[in-house]
């Protein structure tokens, strides 16, 4: 029964990759663009559509199948190249969807599924969009696009097995995406193929559980992408494909910061790119394309003020008095900066005010992040360490990356802006990871590389994620593709239920096997 539902799920991975590729294409015209870039652009647009379309209407199944369905139309209509790759490729892609496909199966999700991104997503199937959402809960004051995108891959009865298949769908692609870019590689291997060398060892290495794809992993991706093309720019003479690398740059900086505002210092990049090359690119931001871009920030904002009153979170500048605002949620900054910068270790020793000022929780900051940070940093450079190893010294005439400055002072910005809002490292992967590429960018490039010893390696982290995979899928009393669910015990609010709608809560006491999660309302 596993091995039919992984067919039938292969095939639903090409027909999804098929329509997000056709709908990307809308407005990556006239760039360089290729299948998996239309597919990052396809993220973008349906967001910006499900986004709209929930102002006036729920987003129900012929709303989602209609989106899915254009988008399969556009890649035929417009002679999309599906997969233009050479045999050999295409082999080694297929092995390479097969050893993830696992992550999929039996898939535990983290805390914060059923905690926000479940019932927002829910939101969104049973009503347009509420005024005043945010005071609801918290976590909808700060709402991510990505999760805008959860609602069309419900399935019948508000089934919810596929909501993480977005985050699995971008992930598989990126790989891919990585790969094909380094092994297709016709001439000599560039800096940005490096770059994209100690993301792909360390994203195969670190990210073999579902329950690491919140919407961190999509706004890590889509940041680093941003950053990929900003390296990419310096690397061609060409004037059309530095436009096109430019768009790339400024459009993934954008959405990223979208989904996750711990990303906004990436915005540093494309602004650098247009005002150090305002000669070519003055007139170039103001077509079409980029206008796509703005419209999708435009709506952002305006379902952000109809859920909160605020245009932007935590200043109060962009704040109205509308009858939903709530001055309390401005003090959530502060509440997450606290749990953020380890509060919990000290509050018997400061006030929360005392614990912020003087820098008095980085010492304890430290004592809880140390460990993690040194396991990650050793994540990406061991391997790495290890590839530079087996490379033989090349010869003389590669080119180190130029702009090592900017690419410096944007790590050094951005470190400043993580440490003093949230110093959680999965927030600053993106920043770490161009670190460690600055690092040794100079000494990878020196070197002669070896598709095939390449390839041994992707190959082996590959195994190491499947490993994992199946013995954890081995532990795993029922098999099937989608996410275990939360069995909880529910007691009925009868002071806040009536005639139209009976309200439950959450028997705790007889959810403590289920530990943290027994407080939630998993449906």
């Amino acid at each position: 029964m596993i091995i039919l539902e992984l067919l039938v799920f292969l095939i639903t991975i090409i027909f999804l990759s098929l329509s997000f590729s056709g709908i990307g294409s809308l407005i990556t015209f006239n760039t360089k663009s290729d299948f998996f870039i239309n597919i990052f652009f396809g993220f973008i647009v349906v967001s910006l559509i499900v986004t709209f379309i929930h102002f006036f209407s729920k987003i129900n199944f012929l709303i989602s199948g209609s989106i899915i369905l254009v988008g399969i139309t556009l890649v035929f209509w417009k002679k999309n190249p599906l997969i233009s790759f050479k045999k050999k490729t295409s082999i080694l892609f297929l092995v390479v969807i097969f050893l993830l496909l696992p992550i999929f199966i039996s898939q535990k999700y983290h805390e914060d599924f059923g905690y926000y991104h479940l019932p927002y997503s829910l939101a969104f199937i049973e009503e347009k969009i509420v005024f005043g959402f945010a005071n609801i809960d918290l976590p909808y004051v700060y709402n991510s696009i990505w999760l805008n995108l959860y609602p069309i891959f419900f399935i019948e009865n508000k089934n919810f097995d596929f909501l993480t298949l977005p985050s699995f769908l971008l992930f598989l692609s990126f790989i891919i995406f990585s790969i094909k870019n380094i092994i297709e590689k016709k001439d000599r291997i560039e800096n940005s193929d490096y770059y994209l060398i100690v993301i792909l060892f360390y994203f195969l290495l670190k990210f073999t559980r579902i329950s690491e794809f919140g919407v961190d992993i999509p706004a890590i991706i889509f940041s680093v992408l941003s950053i990929y093309y900003f390296i990419k720019f310096y690397e061609t003479e060409e004037n059309l494909d530095k436009k096109s690398f430019f768009y790339f740059n400024l459009a993934f900086s954008i959405f990223s910061i979208l989904i996750k505002l711990s990303t906004a210092l990436v915005i540093i990049l494309p602004i650098y790119l247009y005002f150090s090359n305002f000669k070519n690119l003055k007139f170039y931001i103001f077509s079409f394309k980029f206008l796509i871009i703005i419209f999708l920030c435009l709506i952002f904002f305006i379902q952000l003020f109809i859920y909160t009153g605020c245009v932007l979170f935590p200043t109060t500048l962009t704040c109205l008095n509308v009858s939903w605002f709530n001055p309390d949620h401005i003090d959530l900054s502060k509440q997450l900066e606290l749990t953020n910068k380890s509060y919990s270790l000290a509050k018997d020793i400061y006030s929360p005010e005392e614990y912020l000022s003087n820098f008095n929780w980085f010492l304890f900051w430290i004592k809880r992040s140390s460990i993690e940070i040194m396991e990650h940093l050793l994540t990406m450079t061991l391997p790495l360490l290890t590839f530079i190893f087996v490379l033989k010294k090349g010869p003389v005439t590669h080119v180190v990356f130029q702009e090592r400055l900017i690419l410096a002072l944007f790590i050094s910005l951005s470190f400043l802006f993580w440490l003093n809002y949230s110093p959680v490292f999965r927030f600053a992967i993106h920043i770490f990871i161009t670190l460690v590429f600055l690092f040794f960018s100079s000494i990878l490039i020196s070197k002669e590389f070896s598709k095939k010893k390449f390839v041994i390696f992707i190959s082996i982290f590959l195994m190491f994620s499947f490993s994992k995979n199946i013995l954890r899928i081995n532990n795993t009393e029922k098999l099937f593709l989608g996410i275990q669910k939360i069995e909880n015990e529910y007691i009925l609010n009868k002071k806040n239920s009536n005639k139209y709608a009976n309200i439950y809560y959450p028997d705790v006491k007889k959810n403590k096997k289920n530990s943290w999660q027994g407080r939630l309302c998993w449906i």
